[in-house]
């Protein structure tokens, strides 16, 4: 009786892998076409916005070209229209996604509103730790802005320079490095540069819009320039090479293939699908209309004054306040304030340094002063008995000499720099993150040394 149970059992098995393989063979099918469907609704919807980049941009060469004609006006009405078109039905739908609520970082990045001379870099510590409207009051002559992403290592800047700073922003005069003692961990910094350039990424959109525009004007220009049909060709060349440097998206990553985590993360950044899960509702609506996207139609605009022309949306950069003086914006030239309540629960934890990490901030180090950067060190307050005191002096030893080795200024809050809102937990978020108070009360102390270290350079 057993034995036949067995042969029973053992029957049954093929049986069994059969409707598995059925069915894991349904499921990829199904996978597979609603990947490709999430492709192509992304597809239609940069084609559509980056459209909308090149018309705007033929718009404003036809208006440069119009002068104070009354043809201007109706150029300026439609341009207008255009990029509010896509601004609103890009940028602010867009805004936050996948960038970690750094929105702003990337949006002065390719729209260059400030042009600072002088930026922050570092990681969330920084982010909600240094606030440029103090140190502006401080150094009314210099412009500031804060580029600090959570989790951002020495090498994903050294990554961030070449694909978005060195590309699209000019070079500043100073950059502050916040340095952080654990920034050689990549346990704690995770972030990697592709994190911030998969296809369905705010940043990469916006890159495209900057090659649109950067594209129709290369046509503008090479049909008033060009004299004959080689000149043509190589101006066209030139254009090219020059628009397609913004889409290089050479792999920085390094991939280490028995680090399992990595792999699959690098992989889910690739696959449109899943890091565009929350869109799915979107792509389903958009096939449920015909499979197509249109951005909104033209508004009348003959006749109209420049009074009467659409305001284009802009990212606001600024404080706004209600009339009790409370902040309403998220934002202050890259700053977020960041409130959560902390009651001074200590964290006994150590990092493990990456050697590749500590290479890689030295040559950041190299590659700003290869552009006649002025460097400055500083690292930001945390919660004193809330950290891991043996480690964070042994590596602050070794940025301190790094800096020496250099001739580098290093502002070490959390050592020689040591203040009351070291010792205040109603500073903090939690043991390393500044809230509001903590963050204005650091931003004026660090905007008073600043002011010194500029006059030294004078």
């Amino acid at each position: 009786m057993t034995n036949q149970l067995e042969k029973n059992d053992l029957h049954c098995l093929p049986r069994f892998f059969g409707k598995g393989l059925c069915v894991l063979t349904v499921a990829g099918l199904l996978c597979g076409t609603l990947n490709g469907m999430m492709q192509r609704f992304l597809d239609d919807e940069v084609a559509v916005v980056t459209a909308a980049a090149e018309r705007a941009a033929a718009i404003q060469q036809a208006l440069n070209d119009a002068g104070e004609s009354p043809e201007a006006i109706r150029l300026a009405a439609e341009l207008a229209v255009k990029k509010a078109e896509q601004y609103e039905q890009f940028y602010q739908k867009y805004k936050n996604r996948f960038c970690y609520h750094y929105y702003g970082q990337f949006y002065e990045m390719f729209e260059n509103q400030y042009n600072a001379d002088t930026i922050f870099i570092g990681t969330s510590h920084t982010a909600h730790g240094v606030n440029p409207k103090y140190i502006e009051e401080e150094n009314p002559d210099r412009s500031f802005f804060n580029f600090a992403l959570n989790g951002s290592n020495p090498q994903y800047y050294l990554d961030w320079w070449e694909v978005f700073l060195e590309s699209g922003y000019p070079i500043p005069e100073t950059i502050v490095y916040c340095v952080d003692w654990f920034m050689c961990d990549d346990g704690w910094l995770w972030r990697r540069i592709d994190f911030d350039t998969n296809p369905d990424c705010p940043v990469d959109i916006m890159r495209k819009i900057v090659k649109a525009e950067k594209r129709q004007a290369s046509k503008n220009a090479d049909s008033e320039s060009a004299a004959d049909s080689e000149s043509v060709a190589a101006s066209e060349s030139t254009a090219a090479s020059n628009t397609d440097a913004l889409e290089n998206d050479s792999e920085k990553t390094k991939l280490p293939w028995w680090n399992v985590d990595e792999v699959l993360t690098y992989a889910f950044n690739r696959i449109p699908l899943i890091y565009s899960r929350d869109r799915i509702p979107e792509m389903l609506s958009y096939y449920a209309h015909g499979g197509k996207i249109e951005l909104a139609e033209e508004s009348a605009v003959e006749g109209e004054t420049t009074e009467q022309l659409p305001e284009v949306p802009v990212y606001r950069h600024e404080y706004l306040t209600d009339s009790d003086g409370n902040i309403t914006s998220e934002f202050y030239k890259g700053f977020e304030p960041w409130e959560r309540t902390y009651d001074g629960t200590p964290m006994d934890q150590g990092c493990n340094d990456n050697p590749a990490q500590w290479e890689a901030f030295e040559a950041l180090l190299d590659l700003f002063a290869e552009y006649g950067i002025h460097i400055v060190l500083v690292e930001v307050p945390e919660y004193v008995p809330g950290r891991n005191e043996w480690k964070m002096e042994e590596n602050n030893a070794r940025i301190a000499e790094i800096a020496a080795d250099r001739g580098l200024t290093f502002y070490n809050y959390n050592g020689e720099r040591y203040s009351a809102i070291n010792d205040d937990y109603t500073c903090f978020s939690d043991w390393g993150h500044m809230n509001y108070k903590g963050s204005t009360a650091f931003s004026k102390m660090l905007a008073a040394d600043l002011a010194e270290y500029f006059a030294g350079l004078e």
